[in-house]
Formats: C-alpha cells, sequence, structure tokens
C-alpha cells in the first residue's frame, strides 16, 4: 500500500467502535479509497473491538472506484450497496483545493491562529455555498 497508513485508519475505526454511542447502530458504510485492500485483514487487526452486532459495508467512492479493477467496481461502488445510493464519498477531498489558499499563511500561524486561519476560511466557504443556492 504506497503512500497509506493502515494504522491510522484502523485508530479511527477503533476509538469509533470503543468511544462512539454505537449502542443502537447495526450497519455502517465505511469508504475508502483503498478498502479492497484495507478489509482483508480488518478481522485480524480489529477483530475484538468491532461490536459483534454491527454489519460494515465496504465502499469505494465513485471518484476512486473506476481506477481499480472492474471487479472492485462490482463489489464497492456504492451504487450497488443498498441504501447507500450514489455516493462520491470525496467531500473532505473537495475542500482541500479550498484550503491551499490559505495554507501558505496557515502554515507560519501558531496553533490558536492557524484554527482561526482555517475556521475562518471554511466559514466564508460554507456562507458563499449558501448564498449561491
Amino acid at each position: 500500500m504506497s503512500g497509506e497508513q493502515q494504522k491510522n485508519v484502523d485508530y479511527i475505526l477503533r476509538e469509533l467502535f470503543r468511544n462512539g454511542d454505537m449502542e443502537e447502530v447495526r450497519r455502517i458504510l465505511f469508504m475508502y479509497d483503498i478498502v479492497c485492500q484495507y478489509i482483508v485483514h480488518l478481522a485480524d487487526r480489529l477483530g475484538p473491538d468491532i461490536p459483534p452486532h454491527i454489519t460494515i459495508d465496504q465502499a469505494i467512492g465513485l471518484m476512486h472506484v473506476h481506477g481499480h479493477k472492474d471487479d472492485c467496481y462490482r463489489r464497492f461502488a456504492s451504487s450497488f450497496i443498498p441504501g447507500a445510493a450514489i455516493t462520491a464519498g470525496e467531500i473532505l477531498e473537495t475542500l482541500w483545493a479550498s484550503l491551499n489558499k490559505v495554507s501558505s499563511q496557515a502554515r507560519t500561524a501558531t496553533l490558536a491562529h492557524r484554527v482561526e486561519i482555517i475556521d475562518d476560511h471554511m466559514s466564508d466557504n460554507n456562507w458563499k455555498k449558501i448564498i449561491n443556492m
């Protein structure tokens, strides 16, 4: 897996299962660019942390799945998962381009100021989306 760290995603899922309010959750749609590789040893890495009453549906975002093998498209495209609909699954990645405008300012700022810069920029971004609806 070039460029990806499974341990980071493992940590996120483990924390969700341990600390999230998961009693009433029965099904999770887990979308990840490389879910076809990630899930291979998921039970070995997280087995005891996955609540037994939860089913994990795996998907690859529609922007990425077309770059995979044909088998991945059939198995992991959200279009074929009941209840998932047509989901790009890439909303965070689309925001990165917008954040490039303030990255040079944020890079040299203190942590508190960096948070303010990013928060102000994203609030402005959201406001522009609202008034253009």
